[in-house]
C-alpha cells in the first residue's frame, strides 16, 4: 500500500534532483562566463589601454612635454602591463586551446616591438639632448636677434622725429633699415632650418647647406646696414659685439649640426615606422582576443542552454512514465483493498445480525493491514463476549436491588410533601411581618427626609435674609456716601457762584477797558483805527463773557435747587434703610428658632427610623432563616422526586439491558 506513495516521493526526489542539476549547471556557466570571460575581456581592454599609454609616453618625449626619464619608466611600465595582462588572458583560458593557439604569435611581436622602441627611446633621449643644445646657441640667437630689432626701432624713430631730413639721407636710413630687416629674416630662416634638421624634416645636407646661405646673408645684410651708417656712430656703436656674437653662434651651430647625433636624424623617423607597424600588429591581436573571448561566451552559453534542454527532455519522460506507473498501481491496489473491506464487512454483518450470536468469528487469512483489522476484531468480539457474560450474571441482582429503591423512594415522598406545606406557611407569615416593617421604616425615614429639607430651607431663608440686610447696610453707607458728595457740591457751587461774580467784575472792567480804548482811538483818529477794532472786539468779548457768566450762574442756582432736592431724598432713604435694618434682625431671629424646631423633628424621626431599621433587620435575618429552611425543604422535595425519576429510569434501563443481554448466545 505504501509503493505509490514511495514511487511519487522517488519521482520527486528525481525531478529535485535534476532541478539542482540544471540549477549548478546554470550557475556554472554564469560562474564561467563572470570568472573567466568576463575578467579575460577586461584584462585584454586594460592591455590594450597600456599600450596606448606607453605609445603615448614616446610621443609626449618626441615632442618634449616630459622627460625622457619619465617617458621611459612610463612605457616600461605599460608595456610590461601588457605582458603581464596578457599572459593573464591565457591562463584565465587555458582550457580553451582554441582560443590560444590563435594568438602564438604575440610574444615573438611584443619581443621586436621592445626592441624597435628602445631604439626609438635612444633617438629620443639623444633628441632632447639636441635640444637642450640648441637651447645653448639660443641664447647667442637671441641676441643677435635683440640686436636687429633694436637697430631698426632706433632708426625708424629717428627718422620720425627727425622734420628736416634731406631725401638723400632718408634714402639711406630706408636702405639701411631694410638692410636690418632683411637680415633679421635670413637669421630667422637659418634657425628653422637647424629646427627642421633636429625633426629629421627634409635632406640633412640641403638642410646644413641652407643653414650656411642664410646665416651669411644675414652677417652681410648687417655689415651693410653699419656701412651705410658708418658716419653716425650713435647707430652703429651699439652693436659692435654683434661680428663677436654671430660669429660664436655661427661657429656653435657648425659643430652641432656636423654631429653624428644631427647626421642620424634621418633614421628616427623609419625607427618610428618600423615601431608602429610592431604596435599595430599587437593592437590587432588584442582586438580579436577580445573578439574571440565574447565568441567564446556566446558559444559556451548556447552549449549550456543545449545540455539544460537536455536535461529538461530526460526529465520530463521520466517524470510522465513515473506517473504511468503511479497510476497504474494505484488504480489496482484500491481495487484489491475494496475487495478485502467488503468481506470483513460482510462478516461483521453477519455477527452483528446473527440473534447477537458473539461465538461466531471473521477468520481472515489476509496478510496485509485488513488481515490484522480482522484479527483485531476477532480478539475484540471474544473480549466482549466474556463482558456480556459477567453482565448477564449481575443483571438478577439489579433487578432485588432496584424493588427496594422504589419502596424507600415511596416513603421519603411522602415526608417531603408535608415538610414542604408547614415551610411555606412559615415563610409567608414572616414575610409580611418585614414588609409591615420595612414600610414603618420608610415613612420614618421620609419625615427625617422633610425635616431636613425644612431645616435646609430655612437655613437658605436666614441666609438670604443676612445677605438682604448686608446689602441694606452697605446701601446705609451708600447713602451716607452720597449725602457728603452732595453736601460738598453744594459748597462747590456756592464756590463756583463766586467764582462767576469775580468773572463777572473782570468782565464789566475789561469792558469799561475796551471803551475807554475806543475814546482814545478815536481821538488818534487814522492811526488810532486798528487800535479801535482791537478795542471794539475787546469790548464785545468782555460782553459775550458777562453774558456767559450770567447763564452760568443760573444753570448754578438750578443745580443747587436739584442738589438740595436729592439731598433730602437720600436723607429719607437712609432713615427707611434704616428701619429695614432693624426689621430684618427680628426676621433671622423668627428663623433661628425655626431651624432649631426642625433640627428636634429630625432627631426624632431618625431615632425612629433606625428603631424601626433595627427592628426589620432582625426581621429580615429571620425571614432568610426560614426561606433557607423553605429552600432546603423544596431541595429535600425536588430530591425525593428526582429520586423517584432516576429510579424510574434506572428501572427502564435495567428493563432494557436485560432485554438487550438476553439477546446474546456466549
Amino acid at each position: 500500500m505504501l509503493f505509490p506513495i514511495l514511487l511519487l516521493a522517488v519521482i520527486g526526489i528525481s525531478i529535485f534532483a535534476f532541478m539542482y542539476v540544471i540549477t549548478n549547471m546554470e550557475a556554472k556557466a554564469m560562474k564561467k562566463q563572470g570568472e573567466i570571460y568576463f575578467e579575460a575581456v577586461a584584462v585584454i581592454l586594460n592591455a590594450d589601454r597600456d599600450i596606448y599609454q606607453a605609445r603615448l609616453a614616446l610621443e609626449e618625449a618626441h615632442s618634449g612635454q616630459i622627460t625622457y626619464s619619465e617617458a621611459q619608466a612610463t612605457f616600461d611600465e605599460n608595456a610590461k602591463q601588457v605582458y603581464d595582462r596578457f599572459s593573464k588572458y591565457l591562463a584565465l583560458l587555458k582550457d580553451e586551446p582554441t582560443i590560444n593557439k590563435q594568438f602564438n604569435d604575440f610574444y615573438p611581436l611584443y619581443e621586436q616591438w621592445i626592441a624597435r622602441t628602445k631604439s626609438v627611446s635612444s633617438n629620443i633621449e639623444r633628441n632632447q639632448q639636441l635640444i637642450k643644445q640648441l637651447d645653448v646657441l639660443d641664447v647667442n640667437f637671441k641676441k643677435l636677434r635683440h640686436m636687429l630689432d633694436m637697430a631698426g626701432e632706433s632708426l625708424r624713430d629717428h627718422v620720425h622725429k627727425s622734420g628736416n631730413i634731406n631725401q638723400e639721407t632718408l634714402e639711406r636710413y630706408a636702405e639701411a633699415v631694410a638692410e636690418v630687416l632683411n637680415a633679421d629674416r635670413d637669421i630667422y630662416q637659418a634657425r628653422l632650418v637647424q629646427q627642421q634638421i633636429i625633426n629629421g624634416i627634409g635632406s640633412y645636407k640641403d638642410n646644413v647647406k641652407l643653414f650656411e646661405e642664410n646665416a651669411l646673408q644675414a652677417m652681410t645684410r648687417f655689415k651693410s646696414y653699419t656701412s651705410l651708417l658708418k658716419n653716425e656712430p650713435n647707430f652703429t656703436e651699439p652693436y659692435k659685439e654683434f661680428d663677436t656674437l654671430f660669429s660664436d653662434w655661427f661657429k656653435d651651430s657648425g659643430v652641432f649640426l656636423e654631429s653624428s647625433s644631427v647626421a642620424d636624424k634621418t633614421l628616427e623617423k623609419d625607427l618610428f615606422a618600423q615601431s608602429d607597424t610592431f604596435f599595430s600588429q599587437i593592437r590587432d591581436i588584442l582586438d580579436k582576443a577580445g573578439e574571440a573571448v565574447g565568441q567564446r561566451a556566446k558559444e559556451s552559453e548556447q552549449e549550456t542552454l543545449q545540455e539544460i534542454e537536455s536535461l529538461q527532455t530526460i526529465a520530463t519522460i521520466i517524470i510522465v512514465i513515473g506517473f504511468i506507473i503511479a497510476f497504474v498501481i494505484g488504480f489496482y491496489i484500491p481495487v484489491k483493498i475494496t475487495a478485502n473491506v467488503k468481506n470483513i464487512a460482510r462478516r461483521i454483518r453477519e455477527i452483528s445480525e446473527g440473534d447477537g450470536d458473539l461465538k461466531a468469528r471473521i477468520n481472515s487469512e489476509s496478510k496485509d493491514e485488513l488481515g490484522d483489522l480482522a484479527q483485531e476484531f476477532d480478539s475484540f468480539v471474544e473480549r466482549l463476549q466474556g463482558i456480556i457474560s459477567i453482565i448477564q450474571e449481575k443483571k438478577t441482582a439489579l433487578g432485588q436491588t432496584t424493588s427496594r429503591l422504589s419502596e424507600v423512594s415511596n416513603s421519603v415522598n411522602s415526608l417531603s410533601d408535608g415538610l414542604v406545606g408547614s415551610s411555606d406557611s412559615i415563610v409567608s407569615a414572616a414575610t409580611e411581618m418585614n414588609v409591615a416593617n420595612q414600610q414603618m421604616a420608610e415613612v420614618a425615614q421620609g419625615t427625617a427626609h422633610e425635616a431636613t429639607e425644612s431645616s435646609q430651607a430655612a437655613q437658605k431663608g436666614m441666609g438670604a435674609v443676612s445677605n438682604s440686610k448686608t446689602a441694606i447696610s452697605e446701601l446705609v453707607n451708600n447713602i451716607e456716601a452720597a449725602l457728603s458728595r452732595a453736601s460738598e457740591l453744594e459748597k462747590s457751587s456756592g464756590a463756583i457762584a463766586s467764582v462767576l461774580e469775580v468773572i463777572r467784575g473782570i468782565a464789566e472792567q475789561t469792558n469799561l477797558l475796551a471803551l475807554n480804548a475806543a475814546i482814545e482811538a478815536a481821538r488818534a483818529g487814522e492811526h488810532g483805527r486798528g487800535f479801535a477794532v482791537v478795542a471794539d472786539e475787546v469790548r464785545q468779548l468782555a460782553t459775550q463773557t458777562s453774558e456767559s457768566t450770567n447763564k452760568i450762574e443760573g444753570m448754578i442756582s438750578q443745580l443747587n435747587g436739584s442738589v438740595t432736592d436729592a439731598f433730602k431724598a437720600i436723607e429719607n432713604s437712609r432713615k427707611s434703610a434704616g428701619n429695614t435694618v432693624e426689621s430684618f434682625d427680628e426676621v433671622i431671629h423668627i428663623f433661628d428658632l425655626l431651624s432649631q424646631s426642625f433640627y428636634t423633628v429630625k432627631d426624632l424621626s431618625e431615632q425612629t427610623a433606625n428603631a424601626t431599621q433595627e427592628q426589620a433587620s432582625v426581621a429580615n435575618d429571620i425571614n432568610e432563616n426560614l426561606i433557607a429552611m423553605k429552600d432546603q425543604t423544596d431541595g429535600v422535595g425536588h430530591a425525593s422526586k428526582e429520586i423517584r425519576s432516576q429510579f424510574n429510569q434506572l428501572n427502564q434501563l435495567y428493563k432494557e439491558l436485560s432485554a438487550q443481554v438476553d439477546r446474546f448466545k456466549v
